[in-house]
């Protein structure tokens, strides 16, 4: 009886020993699940709040960028007097706080404490926005036939002889940040790109885009005529080739006669790429052309207006253009044509800095073409007798 009353405590113990154990072991489990999820939804609600601050504070940094073109445009209406010599000084100057703390941006806006919409409650304000009206070159992107015009306004009227036109920027993918890989260039600038389109296209064969780069301008005193605008409008067609020609292209050779009828022009300047294209390093341009001024003292850059037109042909690219001295070998920086804004925008504690070229003028929406059309244009003439002339017979 006793041996069986023990066994009886023993089993009874052990059972109890391992609901005790179970139920340790569960509500042991229970709070482990309980505390990562709570961690799990923290957490989540940490970076919800950090991408709603980060994307407040890259949205304050724009509104700076938009209030510094506003300051540029402002700028180039004023008339030269006091107010835009200061407003010159903050747009050069390196201080966070020059250009919000100008009269004369103050009163087209820009906010002194450099709040972005005026409501406190928001905590949304850029706290350092420069503006370098210098640049060392112009830098953009284009689609086929679409034409980017570029004033060549040189820093301090300096003089230049020579145009650096780069293009095609290698990338590890196309899109916004480069045009990807060259993996074919032409052997000669004969090789003329297919026309069907589709698998067989240049550009989806990898071939560079070619260029057509149009010089023109006009002098910057006196009286001038048709003539000296036409003198000063030169073209030149660069294709993206293997071999050719790693010379300065003078515009002379190329265009010599531009405003002559039934002149015929020079072959397309076939221009020599970087060697073995699918090593050319990420963040370059594979192709580089240098392009003479027309040759003569009525040509030279501190004499002239000049502006450039750069278009892809076949394909988009992104390019680069600078100005050079040859006789100095030194880079001529530009003025007033691409701005560098430098903004930082902060929300709470998160701060995003943020730079951009800009490009504030009437040159950016000059029209590609006067009249274009799908079909022919039939064109009569009047002269002033009464008479009509009628050479084709437009229907």
């Amino acid at each position: 009886m006793n041996s069986s009353r023990n066994n009886t405590v023993h089993s009874a113990q052990e059972a109890g020993f391992v609901s005790l154990f179970t139920v340790i072991f569960f509500t042991l489990l229970i709070t482990i699940v309980t505390v990562s999820f709570l961690s799990i939804v923290i957490t989540e609600q940490q970076q919800s709040l950090n991408n709603d601050l980060t994307a407040s504070a890259l949205n304050a940094a724009e509104s700076g960028i938009e209030d510094a073109k506003r300051v540029i445009l402002d700028y180039n209406n004023l008339p030269a007097g006091a107010a835009k010599t200061a407003l010159y000084s903050a747009l050069t100057s390196s201080q966070c706080n020059a250009l919000t703390a100008d009269p004369t941006a103050q009163s087209i806006g820009v906010s002194s404490s450099g709040s972005v919409n005026g409501q406190t409650n928001t905590n949304e304000y850029f706290t350092c926005l420069t503006v370098n009206l210098i640049s060392p070159n112009y830098i953009s992107s284009s689609a086929a036939n679409d034409s980017v015009f570029i004033p060549l306004t040189a820093q301090n009227n300096a003089a230049y002889d020579q145009i650096v036109v780069s293009w095609h920027l290698v990338s590890a993918s196309v899109g916004a940040s480069g045009d990807g890989r060259p993996t074919n260039y032409a052997g000669s600038a004969t090789v003329l790109p297919p026309v069907n389109g589709g698998a067989s296209s240049w550009s989806s064969q990898g071939y560079p885009a070619y260029l057509r780069v149009g010089l023109y301008g006009y002098p910057n005193s006196g009286s001038f005529t048709r003539s000296n605008i036409s003198d000063r409008n030169r073209s030149v067609f660069l294709v993206p080739a293997s071999v050719g020609t790693v010379s300065p292209i003078s515009f002379d050779t190329v265009d010599p006669l531009p405003h002559q009828f039934n002149t015929n022009k020079s072959a397309l300047q076939a221009v020599q790429c970087t060697p073995t294209p699918a090593s050319v390093p990420i963040g370059t341009y594979a192709c580089t052309a240098t392009l003479s001024l027309p040759s003569g003292a009525g040509y030279l850059s501190t004499a002239n207006n000049y502006f450039l037109r750069v278009t892809p042909l076949y394909g988009s690219t992104h390019f680069s253009v600078s100005l050079k001295n040859s006789s100095s070998g030194s880079t001529v920086n530009l003025s007033g044509v691409q701005p560098i804004v430098d903004v930082t925008g902060r929300t709470s504690n998160v701060y995003r800095r943020v730079q951009a070229r800009v490009v504030v003028g009437n040159s950016i929406n000059l029209p590609e073409f006067a009249a274009e059309t799908a079909g022919s244009i039939c064109k009569n003439m009047v002269v002033s007798d009464g008479s009509y002339f009628q050479p084709n017979n437009c229907p």
